[in-house]
């Protein structure tokens, strides 16, 4: 039990509770809006999104528990697998921000109309932003956890650059996600193929300028909200990672 509170529970088991009531929340606004002329709710792919979006949380409980592993070789073992599913994951959280996209597409935006006016868009537009704010949130604590065991192995250099270049790749996959519609499962299944297909598409300078101008935002967002998490935990007292503070007294 002390080994699990060394890793912040169950200050990590609240925090997690709380973004499951998030979630319940988010998806009930998922199912509820229509469009003006009724019929079927279009945004019922943010529940398979939302889904893909907790894989990563549930991958970085399940590696807290490796590290309370006795066995260094068993940790090796088990550790690097999961940690690199939780790695092919991780994009899913963060890539509910592109999915803001949809409300501009799907709702009937006439130019003869000031549709801004009508409560019926915001209520589409704010059920993306929420769902959005839900992945990124997901996103963040996710990889705070997963940092907070890189730091605990080697240090808090190690931790930082861990999770700089973890954002950097997510952006990227991100990126396939959004233009090359590839997903973890296709990376999961035939990496080789992905690899070749995404290597003979940036291989077109006009490609690899259209990927680098949409990376940025996305690395400098999540860079922004996970540097927010750390930050505003420190000038308060380490109050919002509650692990952090149990770690470190």
């Amino acid at each position: 039990m002390r080994q699990w509170q060394q890793l912040g529970y169950p200050g990590k088991a609240y925090m997690y509770g709380f973004l499951f009531i998030i979630t319940v929340i988010a998806m009930n606004y998922v199912v509820s809006t229509r469009l003006p002329d009724g019929g079927r709710p279009p945004y019922l792919f943010l529940i398979w999104n939302t889904f893909l979006a907790w894989i990563p949380l549930g991958l970085a409980v399940v590696l807290d528990g490796i590290s309370l592993l006795r066995s260094r070789t068993g940790k090796w073992i088990l550790g690097i697998p999961v940690g690199l599913m939780w790695l092919f994951f991780y994009p899913n959280a963060a890539y509910m921000i592109t999915d803001m996209l949809h409300p501009f597409a799907r709702y009937p935006i006439s130019s003869q109309v000031r549709f801004w006016q009508e409560n019926l868009f915001w209520d589409h537009l704010f059920t993306l932003f929420f769902v959005a704010l839900l992945g990124l949130a997901l996103g963040s604590v996710s990889l705070a956890s997963v940092q907070r065991l890189v730091q605990r192995a080697w240090g808090q250099v190690a931790g930082w650059v861990f999770a700089v270049g973890v954002l950097l790749l997510s952006s990227f996959g991100i990126y396939l996600g959004r233009f090359i519609r590839w997903n973890s499962w296709d990376v999961l299944r035939t990496p080789k193929y992905v690899l070749k297909e995404t290597l003979l598409y940036m291989t077109d300078p006009a490609n690899l300028a259209h990927a680098i101008g949409f990376c940025k935002w996305i690395f400098l967002i999540t860079l922004f909200c996970h540097v927010l998490l750390y930050g505003f935990s420190a000038v308060s007292g380490n109050a919002l990672l509650p692990w952090k503070h149990r770690e470190e007294s």
